[in-house]
């Protein structure tokens, strides 16, 4: 359904409901937006479009307000014609006023529909109707139409609707001849003289030429009944004019008579068993209409309301109708279909007209004593559920001057009273106007439908929402139900759950009689929970299938898959294994405590625990005191939950101090924490059941197992020149440190941009490594990582701070050995000399004392204080930039667009400065380039 057809269709229910001038109030763009959920303004777009196709009336206040027009001609028997707008709802109540009843009726005919009188022209004979309207209008002549279907269903008001329908289209009048082919099926040839006429002197008697009824249907419809009494021979008279457009009279072989003529036949019988098929092939329309037992129960409904009204503006007479009456009505087997129906309700009113002439009362009431028979009813649940809600459960009152459609009677449903089905068309309507794809729609509304069971999917109806009684049966039915899944799970149903139980399967017969065929395709897809589940719950809908003899739309698989979980967490049975631990670990001061305090107090359990991490807090700290839990609690598994940063690696840490299995689920948020929390709490803690689960959602997840632990380290080399500084520094550590260290240690070169994410770390490190650090130029925004910048790395500590990283216990006598041994290499013969030797292609001694010489008239001309620091900082970054530069290395600037505007003034300064190194080296330092040297210089 398009989103302008929904409006139109919410702009036609709203109206319905003003049908006196006094609740005469119209519809705003707002209240509709409210019920679609769609944006204001784009409701307002449709209804201005709707106002363009004449099929809605604007009232210009404030607010806008708008009616249905087909819905206000239908209730005030008004014409619009040209007349759409009008200034104030006062201007539109005084043109509805001024219409004349005779003239509106007449008017109200002609613009009306043609099969609205019929009922299910939009409901069970939508298609048929379509399929003769196409068969009317088709040219030149139309298509010949056969109607099939039992006695009393309806055939003859089709066709003449049909009739009235194509005259409105030509906007003229054309005959239309009914004629039983019963009456003369004895006698073919006194049948052929009635259909075709005859000459005078063909036969005794005939003293006179008489035309037959093809010739009175010419240029009209001839509808010809119970087709199936017409012989053989009466079947084969017809070829010719049907084949052929033309006939002749009885007696004048001779003469040939042209006819333009729309045949429609009818017949109770069977097609193919009746007919030759030689006749049939002449006909390529042929419809079957439903019997009133075939047809819906809305549909049943409306016949009765129908019947009713003629009965009451044919006698000019109010009628009250009881509810028990309509419910005998509609309920009873009719071997006449409509017809019979329509028969019974005319006798049904003549008695009550009778009675109360006799009673000298003035309301005519129809009660159950006038019931013909009140033979017992076989009521289908879903019927009878459908009967009350469109009824109320109330009397009906039709008053004899009301020419309203039978469905006005019927109560508005806003919603449907199920949280389930509620709360799903709501969220279907808002994605599905929301234009993501129907496999995202899908996922989407399962997930949410998952969050629904955490909050109120089972909680027990209101008592003001308490549901409608049916009958003794159905409360059998639910019983029989409950019994039938305590039996197959093993679970007790506590009462209030029976209760939210059988009101959702009351909601769900109810909602089956609002068909959707996109959110059945949608709402198809969803499966939740464990396979078992599946099976279970499959068994469970088709078991109340077979106790309400119908077929369940797929989505209660779903609900009772989520039942079952609801039924697992009650039961006193069901325990969870307590040896396996849930602790989240996350950044801030009280992040973790309130992700895990929602969801204990959300699945009423004290299942997580919280480890927080203040910003001044070490991860060294935090892990001890994820330890002590541990110890406390004598976990044998924990499932740990953990932000960013290097909280993941205390997985392996974890397991390989404690000897347990660890399932490790990194970059929670709340939505992940709840989902894991669901899964152990409903379904298990087998690590090998949430490990796929948890990947599937979108949750990383990994086990670290006992015995598997980290087979190297990785230290991260990173700097903001490019990959040829880091490759320099690269080859300095190797030499310094050399194998003794570096055994287990691979060192990673990696441009900046790529060390500013924990994600795209992750995904240059193994699964069996470790990350102990990253060395580079300026801090990274990644939390935890410990990090090196290069002014610590080339002074007297660098040599301790990397052998930290590569986990060596500097209290240990052995290792300060190491490191004296290292730092006689690296730190005492640590040179400026040195570190620019690491300049392969440049005269390195030229190049250093050109840069000091720069960075002095930097210092001087910006009025900085020089620093040993920066100044080592500077010299390593410009000396191994311009190599870069005259080597043409890969790093480009051509994906950032900096310009001098960009920076501030300082830059200026900064470029004339280093004009000089770009003469003699014949390169050009970018803004990109001198925007870096500046932030070098002042520390940013």
């Amino acid at each position: 359904m398009q989103r302008l057809e929904k409006v139109s269709n919410i702009l036609a229910e709203q109206t319905k409901n003003q049908e006196t001038i006094e609740k005469l109030k119209g519809v705003t763009a707002q209240e509709i937006s409210e019920q679609l959920s769609l944006a204001r303004n784009t409701v307002s777009e449709d209804l201005n479009k709707l106002l363009t196709k004449e099929e809605a009336v604007r009232v210009k206040s404030r607010p806008v307000l708008f009616f249905s027009k087909q819905e206000l001609e239908k209730i005030y028997g008004c014409s619009f014609k040209e007349q759409l707008s009008f200034k104030n709802l006062e201007a539109l109540t005084v043109f509805l006023n001024a219409q004349k009843p005779d003239e509106l009726l007449h008017e109200e005919n002609h613009k009306l529909e043609e099969f609205s009188e019929i009922i299910g022209y939009k409901g069970s004979l939508k298609d048929s109707i379509e399929k003769l309207k196409a068969a009317v209008l088709y040219p030149p002549n139309g298509l010949n139409i056969l109607l099939g279907g039992e006695s009393g269903v309806g055939k003859t008001l089709l066709a003449e609707a049909l009739h009235r329908y194509y005259e409105t289209f030509v906007s003229e009048e054309m005959p239309f001849i009914y004629f039983n082919c019963s009456e003369y099926f004895n006698n073919p040839e006194l049948l052929t003289t009635h259909l075709f006429g005859y000459k005078k002197g063909s036969f005794t008697g005939a003293v006179e030429d008489k035309a037959g009824l093809v010739e009175y249907a010419d240029q009209g419809f001839l509808f010809l009944d119970e087709v199936h009494r017409l012989p053989s021979e009466g079947q084969e008279k017809l070829f010719t004019l049907l084949d052929k457009g033309y006939f002749s009279r009885m007696g004048e072989a001779d003469v040939k008579r042209a006819v333009n003529i729309r045949f429609i036949f009818a017949t109770t019988e069977d097609f193919s068993q009746t007919f030759l098929k030689t006749f049939l092939r002449r006909i390529p329309v042929s419809l079957m209409l439903p019997s009133v037992k075939e047809r819906p129960i809305q549909e049943k409904i409306e016949l009765v309301i129908k019947f009713f009204q003629n009965e009451s503006r044919k006698i000019k007479k109010d009628i009250t109708v009881q509810y028990q009456v309509i419910e005998q009505l509609v309920f009873k087997k009719y071997t006449g279909n409509v017809g019979e129906m329509k028969s019974e309700i005319q006798f049904i009113c003549a008695q009550g007209y009778l009675k109360q002439i006799e009673k000298q009362s003035v309301a005519l009431m129809i009660d159950q004593t006038l019931l013909l028979n009140e033979e017992p009813l076989e009521k289908d649940a879903k019927d009878q559920i459908a009967l009350k809600e469109l009824l109320d459960g109330k009397s009906l009152k039709i008053k004899s001057d009301d020419r309203t459609s039978a469905s006005h009677y019927f109560t508005t449903r806003d919603k449907i009273n199920d949280a389930f089905y509620d709360f799903l068309l709501k969220e279907f309507s808002n994605l599905k106007n929301s234009n993501i794809p129907q496999k995202e729609v899908a996922s989407i509304l399962q997930k949410k439908i998952d969050q629904l069971f955490d909050m109120r999917l089972f909680e027990p109806m209101a008592k003001t929402q308490s549901m409608r009684t049916i009958d003794e049966s159905f409360e059998q039915k639910i019983a029989e139900l409950t019994a039938y899944i305590s039996e197959l799970t093993g679970f007790t149903i506590q009462k209030n759950l029976i209760e939210v139980l059988a009101n959702h399967v009351y909601s769900t017969l109810l909602f089956m009689e609002i068909p959707n065929d996109d959110f059945y395709l949608y709402s198809s897809q969803l499966m939740l929970g464990r396979l078992e589940n599946y099976d279970i719950s499959k068994k469970i809908v088709e078991k109340v299938s077979t106790l309400f003899s119908v077929e369940l739309p797929k989505t209660e698989i779903t609900y009772f898959g989520l039942l079952l979980r609801k039924l697992k967490q009650a039961d006193s049975q069901y325990q969870r294994n307590d040896e396996c631990g849930v602790i989240v670990v996350a950044h801030g001061s009280t992040t973790a405590t309130s992700m895990a305090e929602y969801s204990n107090i959300l699945f009423s359990s004290n299942l997580l625990k919280a480890v927080n991490m203040p910003i001044h807090q070490t991860v060294e700290e935090t892990l001890e005191k994820v330890k002590t839990i541990i110890k406390i609690n004598k976990y044998k598994r924990l499932i740990l939950l953990v932000d960013i940063g290097s909280l993941v690696y205390f997985g392996n840490l974890i397991s390989e101090e404690f000897g347990i299995d660890v399932l490790l689920v990194k970059n929670i948020n709340l939505l992940s924490l709840l989902e894991v929390s669901r899964e152990v709490i409903y379904e298990s803690t087998d690590f090998n059941y949430l490990l796929p689960v948890l990947n599937e959602k979108g949750h990383l997840s990994s086990i670290c197992k006992k015995g598997h632990f980290f087979d190297s380290k990785v230290l991260i080399v990173s700097c903001m020149t490019g990959l040829g500084t880091a490759l320099k520094i690269e080859k300095l550590i190797i030499d310094v440190f050399q194998e003794e260290v570096l055994q287990n240690i691979r060192i990673l070169t990696l441009d900046n941009s790529e060390i500013q994410d924990i994600e795209r770390i992750h995904q240059h490190i193994r699964a069996d490594e470790k990350l102990v650090g990253i060395v580079g130029t300026f801090q990274t925004e990644v939390p935890d990582i410990p990090f090196i910048p290069l002014e610590e790395l080339f002074s007297e500590k660098g040599v301790e701070r990397l052998l930290l990283l590569f986990g060596y216990d500097m209290s240990d006598k052995k290792n300060r050995v190491l490191k004296d041994k290292i730092a006689k290499r690296y730190v005492h013969g640590l040179s400026l000399k040195a570190i620019i030797n690491h300049i392969t292609v440049l005269n390195p001694q030229r190049l250093s004392i050109e840069v000091s010489q720069i960075y002095d008239d930097l210092c001087r001309q910006l009025n900085l204080n020089s620093d040993e620091k920066i100044m080592l900082r500077f010299l390593i970054h410009t000396c191994c930039t311009v190599e870069r530069l005259v080597i043409n290395n890969e790093y480009s600037t051509s994906d950032y667009n900096v310009s001098y505007k960009d920076i501030p003034n300082e830059a200026s300064v900064i470029k004339m400065a280093f004009r000089p190194l770009e003469v003699s080296y014949n390169v050009q330092f970018s803004p990109l380039e001198i925007k870096y040297i500046y932030e070098l210089i002042y520390g940013n």
